[in-house]
């Protein structure tokens, strides 16, 4: 007779970093950016503002969830299962961190009831933000496109005209505009030197953008995607992706592109 299942939590390390890779990759679709923090900034806290302390749950002896939690307060969870005990297990590891847990990431199945949890133990006391999104996923072998003339990638000099737009962007989503002004430029010099920004340029005046917000292996994830408000409806960004699909492809040797969309 079968006893109870067994949750254990055990934080990343040399000799289970493989077999949570291979966890991560049987779920890219939604790992991406734990994928891509793991190949960026390994599995262990440090002091870039990016790098995580990287820990799985084992139901058991079997790894059946991957989580971290980020300097800026987010938990991110790629999770098979959803019981109680395994919740309550990673709620209660997290809490022994000494960061602030203010909002969550992950496949909806599993993070909705992290989020109840969270709220019925007084760690999140409002809903701020909640968007259960739409994953789309394209295969880039099968495209064929030809360059946007004017379109390109992002360059330093173009830091002027793209802060106030990833502003807009972030207003127009909801999202917190919380950096301070020099870790937004470091960001900026970040995507802009790994190539993952793209801009639609109108006799010089940047009007449309997009950017791979992670990439890991042969994947890469779609994110800010924006219009200037005064340029909606004029195709702009469809001739950003267009861009950002030829150059993931010939560029980045991408395999899958992947957007989440509400």
């Amino acid at each position: 007779m079968n006893g109870p299942a067994t949750i254990s939590i055990e934080a990343i390390n040399q000799s289970s970093i493989q077999e949570a890779l291979a966890f991560l990759i049987k779920h890219e679709d939604f790992s991406l950016f734990l994928l891509g923090n793991l190949e960026a900034y390994g599995h262990k806290l440090t002091s870039s503002p990016y790098s995580v302390n990287y820990q799985l749950a084992r139901c058991n002896g079997k790894i059946v969830a991957v989580f971290c939690l980020t300097k800026s307060g987010n938990l991110v969870l790629q999770s098979e299962i959803a019981s109680q005990q395994l919740l309550e297990n990673i709620l209660g590891s997290c809490q022994k961190e000494n960061l602030p847990i203010l909002g969550l990431l992950g496949p909806w199945d599993g993070c909705h009831h992290l989020w109840k949890l969270l709220k019925e133990e007084h760690v999140i006391l409002q809903d701020t933000f909640i968007s259960k999104e739409i994953l789309y996923s394209i295969e880039l072998a099968k495209q064929h496109i030809g360059d946007e003339p004017n379109v390109r990638f992002l360059l330093p000099s173009d830091y002027a005209q793209w802060e106030p737009m990833r502003a807009e962007y972030l207003k127009e989503e909801g999202l917190p505009n919380d950096l301070e002004p020099h870790q937004k430029r470091e960001l900026f010099l970040e995507k802009v030197e790994k190539q993952i920004s793209w801009g639609y340029f109108l006799q010089g005046q940047l009007v449309a953008m997009a950017e791979l917000n992670a990439k890991a292996m042969d994947l890469g994830q779609v994110g800010g995607v924006y219009t200037a408000p005064l340029h909606i409806k004029k195709r702009f960004a469809r001739s950003v992706m267009r861009q950002l699909i030829r150059d993931s492809l010939r560029v980045h040797r991408i395999r899958k592109l992947i957007i989440f969309t509400g």
